[in-house]
């Protein structure tokens, strides 16, 4: 799963149709309306909120470990 800073929807991988690097990490995005905005002022959705950044990175780090498949304990 995968976050968009702009909109705050959790997108799987089939529903990114947008990146943008910033500071060295990618963002994914729904579209390209939600990329130019964090384009035109990547700090407004990242910057100083500590608890949307930690949220995102989480989502991301989840992306990785289970590829898109839901975490099972089984």
């Amino acid at each position: 799963m995968y976050y968009d800073p702009v909109c705050k929807n959790t997108l799987s991988e089939e529903k990114v149709n947008a990146t943008y690097s910033y500071n060295g990490i990618t963002y994914e995005f729904c579209c390209q309306g939600c990329r130019e905005q964090f384009q035109g002022d990547p700090e407004k959705y990242i910057g100083k909120n500590w608890w949307q950044r930690f949220l995102y990175r989480m989502a991301e780090s989840n992306a990785e470990e289970f590829k898109g498949q839901k975490p099972s304990c089984h």
